[in-house]
């Protein structure tokens, strides 16, 4: 795989990790508490859309001159959008990215509607290690037509810092990565049912290239302590329970596997009707492979009021 593709598109894979969890039908699925699965579902699935978001904002800004890029004219583009730069160089370089809702976008199939406003809040060029980005979400809805329709809308900011600073050509080269750190405070987020929740994330972002064997690989950590722990997101639930989720174990994938099949990374999520937990790199009995090879699935297990399971799902 090219290497500067395989890049630009490590957030879309755990996108597709979070459609995965609702496609494989294995037969003990039916047994999971309803809450606890679909909120294990919602956690993912804005985890990883939020996660998209960031690749795409990254890949399109690093080719803009008013953020930072030397050499001109303008490039960059995102799938089933346009680029508003009307606002490009004012004292806060402002880009709006508006989705036109009818093109369907691969990996996995998706079509978005609504606009993401980005603006260098911080520093002189992205690139510079502490420039920071505000990205705020403004009817930013995306649909699965793959999955019945299905969708989520964001309304929100959300705060990326460039932590150590991005030189591509060491990326390329396999001598340094990309750290990014993200916080959100406000972000509401609604369902194809009406429901909806609030969220707040503190997370950091790291991928990069090994040159030797043409791996490009992620890992994603949670970015705050709560309760002696290491969380990455926190607030609402869909079913009006505040909730709380941990990183016991940082999140791992790679172009080898395949992102949406991650190697690594356990989280649990507690609220005040249920906990849920997911372990995922396992075999097909439920047992991390301890980083040996690719894995077969992940793991769910859930207490709910004190009735406790669990369950073993393949990636597709």
């Amino acid at each position: 795989m090219n290497a500067k593709f395989a890049l630009k598109t490590i957030f879309i894979s755990i996108l597709c990790l979070s459609i995965s969890m609702q496609s494989c039908k294995k037969k003990d699925d039916t047994k999971a508490d309803p809450d606890s699965k679909q909120h294990n579902e919602d956690v993912n699935n804005i985890k990883s859309t939020n996660d998209n978001t960031n690749n795409d904002v990254n890949n399109l800004i690093q080719n803009i001159p008013a953020f930072g890029k030397n050499t001109s004219p303008m490039a960059g583009e995102i799938c089933g959008a346009t680029i508003d730069s009307s606002d490009l160089y004012d004292v806060i370089p402002t880009l709006y990215i508006n989705f036109d809702s009818t093109v369907t976008c691969p990996l996995p199939n998706r079509k978005r509607s609504g606009t993401l406003k980005v603006e260098l809040i911080s520093g002189t060029r992205w690139s510079d290690v502490g420039a920071v980005l505000k990205i705020t979400h403004i009817n930013y809805k995306v649909l699965f037509p793959d999955l019945a329709n299905h969708y989520v809308i964001f309304n929100g900011s959300k705060y990326l810092t460039d932590v150590n600073g991005i030189d591509w050509i060491g990326v390329w080269l396999g001598s340094s990565t990309i750290l990014l750190r993200e916080r959100s405070y406000d972000m509401v987020v609604t369902f194809d049912n009406g429901e909806s929740s609030s969220w707040q994330t503190a997370r950091t972002s790291e991928w990069g290239y090994t040159a030797s064997s043409g791996e490009v690989y992620a890992i994603v950590n949670g970015d705050t302590t709560m309760d002696g722990k290491t969380a990455d997101s926190w607030g609402v639930t869909r079913f009006g329970t505040t909730f709380k989720t941990y990183v016991e174990q940082a999140w791992r994938s790679n172009t080898t596997c395949g992102w949406w099949r991650p190697t690594a990374g356990i989280y649990s999520s507690v609220t005040s009707g249920f906990t849920v937990k997911a372990t995922f790199g396992t075999d097909a009995s439920g047992v991390q492979i301890g980083g040996s090879g690719c894995a077969y699935g992940f793991k769910i297990e859930w207490d709910y009021s004190g009735t406790t399971g669990s369950t073993v799902l393949g990636y597709w």
